[in-house]
């Protein structure tokens, strides 16, 4: 490009050394060496030094040569007309250095022909200076009006440049030319910015400010062109979002040039855009439709959820990874819309997240069922007695069907798909963190967006920036609806670990423990036989659960076991009777079954296994003592009773309870306590009743039927005949319930 301009060096052919200036730029803007154009501004400055000499003067003065240049025609003598040329060649170059200076080699270039043009510039005037789209401020210098023009002009050409490849660019790209401009001006910034403004710095330091403004101003133009159209194109949000961006890239690098001090006349020219006015509709119907998309997404995917594990390393439901891909997938969208955001589109994101998540967990909540529906009906109340007549026909306890709905349900509920379970709604937890946390600081980055438009929106009203935001307590506040869920998922998590135990104890092994540990004698029916099968359960737990919740899972079936294992001691029916050599026995196995949860140090803690067998231990004692000190221990515990008693459970009992020391009686092999079960209840013998395993009993077994409506008494005092009256009464209401 510096071969074409040799024709403005055409007319210096002779003279003395003032044309050694004009014979070393020519060669320079043959080759473009950098020297030779450096050599040529040492000269200039070496001419103007030595301009005072009169002998130099007065030779030069003899030459006079006709010129034309910057709009008007005049003569000037032989120097002032080879530097004229010089100055009008760099001028046209400078006047376009987002053109000719794009390269990164150029830049030295650039300075060095911006020096060489305000040596060489003429006490004449820029006739088109009054046409400029930013004038140049009252009092400015001579050098300072002339790099201001170089600027304005420049950025001109460049955006008319720029234009003309967004148009050339649309189509073939399938874009809005609005939005292709908006990127490439922002690489032209980026360059003015980078190369240019530096430079221009030294000499007039609001060059940046300058080239900044019009960049700003020209877009807006156009921007303002296509919002005053009554018809919006569908890219009207794109087209929002790389104005809001440009914006936003004008303002930052305003800042970072002048800081908070950026206001000065030309702030005048700075019009905001106003983005906000015709985007936050916009936004809001966006995730409006979002919502009901990830909504309608997340109620198809957990209906064929079949809670299975998703891969051997990631042990969790498809679906779940599914709603939060998508969920990802909006809150990605929604910060790199680079549209401004308030807290009211913030709010509005935050809702849709919460209620996809809602309407997940309570489907999960829904598949659950009560593990009351999981424990046997405890058997009929008897009391010792052996069979006088083997031919005699028993008593049998019908079973009831449970309801289809109920199995239905059971079906899938099984250990591995309640681990999974567990699995997801961990995962839940973890990624809602994981989503809060990246959501804050995406919301950090907005705020810095909404601060730089309001420094650009001060400029122009030359105020300080004192827009306020939303504080952190009130953003925080936002995020609270997140615990929401936190709470439904935790609460789902205890239901299934209440759950889980009493599936794999009372259900799945019910034929293999409860109905048959210990059956018609201890010795037959120890608990090593079932062990392994317990350690089945342990694996497919530990092999399919997260570690964070291992522990607790694996507690649950503890738990479970010692449930199971109270309810063969105290319920296990007319086929149970031990004596007191058999605890013992029963001894030994509680412990082989603790032994196998602290699996020698790397299973749960001992003293929480402790803690847990201990009321196990403690009926186990009971067994031991004598029937006489048992219904000893009874009548004391009948004279404290509660007058607001409760049906015993497992998980409720206590060694000194009523409802414990009658079963330890009825369960005792021992005539003295048969003999007082006889007189005092009138229950029936053992004998009476064939003990058949039963996977579904009735809801309503009488287990006091016949005996608690007749009055019999030991030589108790009154108030001990008072209160046991008052305790077959509640038992009675009790056993009912």
């Amino acid at each position: 490009h510096f071969l074409s301009e040799e024709f403005y060096f055409s007319t210096l052919n002779s003279g003395k050394s003032s044309f050694s200036n004009s014979e070393l730029l020519r060669p320079f803007a043959q080759t473009g060496e950098i020297l030779l154009l450096k050599q040529t501004d040492l000269q200039i400055q070496k001419l103007k030094l030595h301009n005072n000499v009169r002998e130099a003067e007065l030779y030069i003065d003899s030459f006079v040569c006709s010129v034309e240049g910057f709009g008007s025609n005049g003569t000037l003598n032989l120097v002032d007309s080879a530097l004229l040329k010089i100055n009008m060649w760099c001028h046209r170059q400078l006047k376009n250095y987002h053109l000719y200076f794009s390269q990164q080699a150029n830049c030295s270039i650039f300075e060095s022909m911006l020096n060489l043009v305000l040596l060489t510039a003429a006490n004449l005037t820029d006739d088109d200076e009054e046409a400029m789209l930013i004038g140049t401020s009252l009092g400015s210098t001579p050098e300072s009006t002339l790099i201001h023009i170089l600027v304005v002009r420049s950025i001109q050409a460049a955006y008319k440049n720029a234009l003309i490849s967004a148009d050339g660019q649309s189509k073939a790209e399938f874009k809005h030319p609005l939005i292709l401009l908006a990127s490439e001006l922002k690489l032209l910034v980026e360059k003015e910015c980078s190369a240019f403004s530096p430079v221009l710095h030294k000499y007039y330091p609001e060059a940046g400010r300058v080239a900044l403004t019009v960049f700003h101003l020209l877009y807006g133009q156009q921007l303002e062109l296509f919002l005053e159209g009554s018809d919006h194109s569908e890219s009207l949000k794109e087209i929002l979002g790389a104005s809001n961006s440009f914006e936003l890239c004008i303002a930052q690098k305003l800042y970072s040039m002048y800081g908070e001090a950026a206001g000065s006349s030309l702030s005048n020219f700075l019009k905001p855009y106003m983005i906000d006015r015709f985007s936050s509709p916009i936004i809001l119907q966006w995730l409006h439709a979002q919502h009901e998309n990830v909504l309608e997404w997340t109620k198809r995917t957990i209906e064929i959820e079949d809670w299975e594990p998703l891969s051997v390393h990631r042990k969790l439901a498809t679906s779940m990874v599914e709603v939060f891909r998508i969920v990802e997938e909006t809150i990605d969208q929604f910060f790199n819309s680079s549209l401004p955001l308030d807290i009211v589109h913030l709010r509005s994101l935050l809702i849709g997240i919460t209620s996809s998540l809602q309407v997940y967990l309570l489907h999960m909540e829904n598949q659950q069922v009560s593990r009351a529906t999981l424990l046997p009906v405890a058997p009929v109340l008897t009391r010792y007695a052996e069979s006088v007549n083997p031919f005699a026909k028993r008593k049998l306890i019908e079973p009831a069907v449970r309801e289809e709905k109920v199995a239905n349900k059971l079906n899938n509920l099984t250990v591995p798909k309640l681990c999974v379970k567990l699995n997801t709604l961990q995962y839940i937890r973890d990624q809602l963190d994981t989503i809060e946390e990246g959501i804050k600081q995406s919301w950090v980055d907005v705020q810095s967006a909404v601060g730089l438009l309001d420094y650009l929106s001060c400029m122009t009203s030359e105020g300080a920036t004192s827009k306020s935001s939303p504080s952190d307590e009130s953003i925080d506040e936002l995020f609270t609806i997140f615990d929401d869920v936190r709470r439904t998922a935790v609460n789902i998590t205890d239901t299934i670990l209440n759950f889980i135990g009493t599936r794999a104890v009372f259900w799945d092994m019910r034929d293999l423990l409860l109905f048959s540990l210990y059956r018609t004698s201890v010795e037959s029916a120890r608990m090593e036989i079932f062990i392994p099968t317990i350690e089945q359960v342990l694996d497919q737990v530990c092999d399919l659960i997260v570690d964070v919740l291992r522990d607790r899972v694996v507690l649950r079936v503890f738990q479970a076991c010692m449930e199971g294992f109270i309810w063969v001691l105290l319920d296990g029916g007319p086929s149970r009777a031990f004596l007191e050599t058999d605890v013992n026995l029963m001894k030994d196995d509680l412990a082989m079954l603790k032994d196998l949860f602290i699996a020698e140090g790397q299973g749960l803690p001992s003293d929480v296994i402790e803690k847990e067998a201990k009321l196990a231990q403690q009926i186990l004692d009971l067994y031991v003592l004598k029937a006489d000190t048992i219904i000893d221990l009874l009548m004391k515990a009948s004279e404290h009773m509660s007058h607001h008693l409760e049906p015993a459970t497992a998980r409720r009992r206590n060694v000194h309870d009523v409802h414990t020391l009658l079963r330890v009686l009825c369960h005792k092999k021992d005539n003295g306590a048969s003999t007082f079960l006889k007189i005092q209840y009138h229950l029936p013998r053992s004998s009476d009743y064939d003990d058949v395993p039963v996977k579904d009993a009735p809801s309503k077994v009488p287990i006091f039927s016949d005996m608690l409506n007749r009055g019999a008494s030991f030589n108790w005092s009154e108030t001990g005949q008072q209160s046991f009256r008052i305790m077959k009464k509640k038992l009675q209401e009790a056993s009912w319930q």
